[in-house]
């Protein structure tokens, strides 16, 4: 008996399915294991520089490996520089793999708002956007009173409505602003209010593809 050419698609194309749904499981734990394994990452870039320290009013950083990594990413003396903190995290973490780091730079800015926006907006697949956190996203907060500003960390903990954060340009008596790189724990909630401070949560910016 012959079999025609349509008959030899549809069962080929069966073969097909049936491996990728045996094999469902797998994959979806080596999509899990990509997100943990990039937010792993995350979290032990920005850990290490805890603790760093700007010099006068955003003019320098006392670690100079610390302003080099900045330098890379955009940031210049007097810069606000909460969302360079967080875009130099993720950028970093991709320095084998240049059209990757080529992508982050042309997505985010200096700009918290404005990354934010291109990120929602990005075509590329290299970022969206997010009501809800991950591990390894960047959190962005919006002024309530200027809602061109805002603020920026790194995401290192996920845990009953509240973010583990690590946020550059801040400190512990100022959430809002400050000299330091500094871990905090921060509401999660979009739309939630910073502490003493018109910030509120805008979403998150998600690296996609990890």
């Amino acid at each position: 008996m012959q079999i025609k050419l349509w008959q030899k698609v549809v069962f080929f194309g069966s073969i097909g399915a049936l491996i990728v749904y045996l094999q469902r499981d797998k994959v979806f734990k080596a999509y899990e294991y990509s997100k943990k394994a990039f937010g792993d990452l995350v979290s032990m870039f920005a850990n290490k520089w805890v603790g760093v320290k700007e010099i006068g009013n955003n003019q320098a950083f006392g670690n100079k490996v610390f302003e080099a990594m900045m330098k890379a990413v955009g940031w210049k003396s007097s810069d606000e520089w909460c969302m360079y903190f967080a875009k130099a995290v993720h950028y970093d973490i991709f320095k084998d793999q240049p059209q990757v780091q080529s992508q982050i730079q042309k997505i985010l800015t200096g700009s918290t708002q404005q990354s934010f926006v291109n990120a929602k907006n990005d075509k590329s697949g290299t970022y969206t956007t997010s009501n809800t956190p991950q591990v390894g996203d960047i959190i962005i907060w919006q002024r309530s009173t200027q809602n061109w500003k805002g603020h920026a960390g790194v995401v290192v903990g996920v845990k009953n409505g509240m973010v583990e954060t690590i946020e550059g340009n801040t400190d512990s008596v100022d959430l809002s602003n400050g000299q330091y790189v500094a871990k905090k724990i921060q509401k999660s909630e979009v739309g939630s209010k910073m502490p003493n401070s018109t910030l509120v949560v805008r979403g998150y910016i998600r690296k996609l593809n990890v």
